[in-house]
């Protein structure tokens, strides 16, 4: 049977069934794929069974993958794959959702990853879904004077910024010396696409560039309670196998922790080498 694509909401994303990245793929069908996520932002690939480096090898389908800032999430036969898991590695296995507030990958670095893979091997009985919000939608939704407001503006991202909404783990000296501030814009352009959405990171931006705490922390919130509207947003609710691939781009996303956490839930990630937003 030929690869189907088919949506699975009016805001975002489609479930791809058909196709096994683990052999390779045509090109007629890895264009289509990549085509599908520029157009879907989310795409999520059904019944993939992969070992670490078949899925490291399938992730050039959509651009080089590039090796996790953090080592020790690092898998060493592929350092391209980090773990996520709900038994952070720092944590000597206490029960934590990571990433469950609003954020895109990556936005700490100069050049922030371009897309996100995460194949799901071990899911809790129930729950455990990722949720994502459509940037382009917001911005394009967007009252005319906020957007006026925002227009040229810039936001100063740090790995921990005095802003930070979710646990994250401490770094080595190594590390930190990779992941300096950065600022990037507040209205991103998606160099394929051409369509731009609002750029931001909730768990990142430490301050818009040239403003006090007080002005910029006013404006910040004022987008945040924007954004995070439920007309934005898509769930997805996990299946065994499921490859989810999204635009960090255009989306925000998070871990919803709203299941059992004692049940384990691990997936292997991939991001993909990055660019400087404009």
């Amino acid at each position: 049977m030929a690869m189907q694509i088919e949506a699975l909401s009016d805001v975002m994303a489609a479930a791809v069934t058909s196709v096994d990245l683990s052999s390779s793929v045509t090109p007629d069908v890895a264009s289509a794929l990549s085509d599908a996520v520029i157009d879907h932002l989310v795409l999520c690939i059904r019944d993939q069974t992969m070992a670490p480096k078949a899925f490291a090898q399938a992730s050039r389908i959509f651009g080089p993958p590039k090796r996790f800032v953090l080592r020790r999430d690092r898998l060493d036969d592929a350092p391209e794959v980090s773990i996520v898991s709900n038994r952070p590695p720092s944590l000597e296995g206490k029960p934590l959702v990571q990433a469950k507030h609003w954020h895109t990958d990556d936005s700490y670095f100069a050049e922030p990853a371009t897309l996100t893979l995460l194949h799901a091997q071990t899911l809790p009985d129930a729950g455990g879904d990722t949720e994502f919000i459509n940037c382009y939608a917001v911005l394009d939704t967007m009252p005319a004077d906020m957007r006026t407001r925002i227009e040229g503006l810039r936001a100063v991202h740090k790995y921990k910024s005095r802003r930070n909404m979710s646990w994250v783990a401490n770094q080595s000296p190594e590390e930190k010396a990779e992941t300096p501030p950065v600022d990037h814009p507040l209205i991103r352009t998606h160099p394929q696409s051409g369509r731009q959405s609002l750029y931001i990171n909730p768990n990142r931006i430490d301050h818009i560039v040239g403003w006090n705490d007080a002005d910029s922390d006013a404006l910040l919130d004022a987008l945040y309670d924007f954004a995070f509207q439920p007309q934005f947003q898509y769930r997805h609710k996990w299946l065994p196998g499921d490859l989810v691939v999204w635009d960090n781009r255009c989306l925000m996303h998070r871990a919803n922790d709203e299941y059992d956490v004692n049940q384990l839930r691990v997936m292997h990630r991939i991001m993909l080498e990055g660019e400087a937003p404009v």
